[in-house]
């Protein structure tokens, strides 16, 4: 009895900090959501870009704000020149696409970290896979 009991207790405690990790783990809404992402390095083809490098061959796509309302924004890199479109989740909130920017095109974008301060994602430009890497302004 006194084994059941104890691994009654030993079970309820394991399920009570499953439940609390899970609680504490926050939603990608609110992490992504109604912030400026600035962007910190792009990796095409195994070639890290730094943003000057970026600035200097792409001009705009600096800053990105996902709003909470589906538009998105995009700047250069003194918040000028907005780009507007809208996106979305899609696959159980593992990947966002952007559509509206140019016409005709959307773009999906797997999530592959995301933190409060670092957003990490595979982007698809055509054939080039790029891995982008945003910080919080």
């Amino acid at each position: 009895m006194k084994t059941l009991k104890s691994k009654l207790i030993i079970a309820i405690a394991l399920v009570s900090v499953g439940f609390t990790l899970a609680a504490c783990s926050e939603d990608p809404v609110t992490l992504i959501t109604d912030k400026t992402w600035v962007i910190e390095s792009v990796n095409m083809a195994g070639m890290d870009m730094t943003p000057a490098e970026i600035l200097a061959s792409e001009g705009a796509e600096y800053q990105m704000r996902l709003k909470a309302d589906g538009t998105v924004i995009y700047a250069d890199n003194m918040g000028m020149n907005p780009m507007t479109g809208a996106w979305q989740f899609q696959q159980n909130k593992t990947q966002f696409v952007v559509s509206g920017i140019e016409a005709g095109k959307s773009d999906v974008n797997t999530i592959n970290k995301l933190t409060a301060t670092d957003l990490w994602f595979w982007h698809m430009d055509g054939t080039d896979k790029m891995i982008m890497h945003y910080k919080l302004k």
